[in-house]
């Protein structure tokens, strides 16, 4: 079956995530994980991204990223190559070293961007990794609850103005787990955010494959 093309705006926020081979771990330890951190700030200079939201877990990472459609690649694939280059040097390895290639969903602005956010945080929680989810060192949230500065996050603007008490209020809604209901609902779907707008982003996305020597638009 081939692939189904990604979804096409000019610039747009991506849930980006990936996994080791056959669910392997992929980090061994902290000197991996501080590895892959150089490498996410590295390339987020060279491709124009920003990070707002972030987790490396034992077997997979996630990220929410704001980046134009053309550097999507680059970004994550250059991370991801790089990263299994090290590793493999690291730990005398070779062949595949991640699930296929990395998954992108777009995410809207605005409420669900937020929630999406919030429930990458939580992964270390759900996991049993920590008890609230800011101890957890190699995640985003500390950045927002307690203003850590890690060298990856940039704080998440459609969050609007960031005082003292919007931060006590982000780590209850985010120990809550109240935002993981909006995500799962969009589990199964191409974009998380309402119809409206995975209908827009259908409507924009303008490629075209050829078909039989003739340029076919996608539908």
């Amino acid at each position: 079956m081939p692939r189904v093309g990604r979804i096409y705006q000019r610039a747009l926020c991506y849930h980006l995530m990936n996994r080791g081979v056959n669910r392997h771990a992929i980090f061994g330890d902290d000197r991996d994980k501080e590895y892959f951190t150089r490498t996410v700030a590295e390339y987020k200079e060279l491709c124009g991204a920003r990070v707002y939201h972030w987790v490396w877990m034992g077997n997979h990472y996630h990220m929410l990223v704001e980046v134009v459609f053309e550097n999507l690649r680059p970004f994550a694939g250059g991370i991801q190559q790089a990263y299994a280059q090290y590793h493999h040097a690291r730990y005398n390895g070779s062949g595949v070293f991640w699930q296929g290639r990395f998954k992108s969903k777009p995410v809207e602005r605005g409420p669900y961007l937020a929630s999406c956010g919030r429930y990458i945080e939580r992964n270390p929680v759900r996991a049993g990794l920590a008890a609230m989810a800011w101890e957890y060192k190699w995640a985003s949230a500390a950045a927002y609850v307690k203003k850590v500065v890690d060298g990856v996050t940039d704080e998440n603007p459609y969050l609007g103005s960031f005082t003292e008490p919007d931060r006590v209020e982000y780590g209850e809604r985010l120990m809550s787990g109240v935002d993981e209901k909006m995500v799962r609902e969009v589990e199964g779907e191409r974009a998380i955010g309402t119809k409206a707008f995975a209908t827009t982003l259908k409507m924009e996305r303008g490629r075209f494959r050829v078909k039989r020597g003739r340029p076919v638009r996608r539908v």
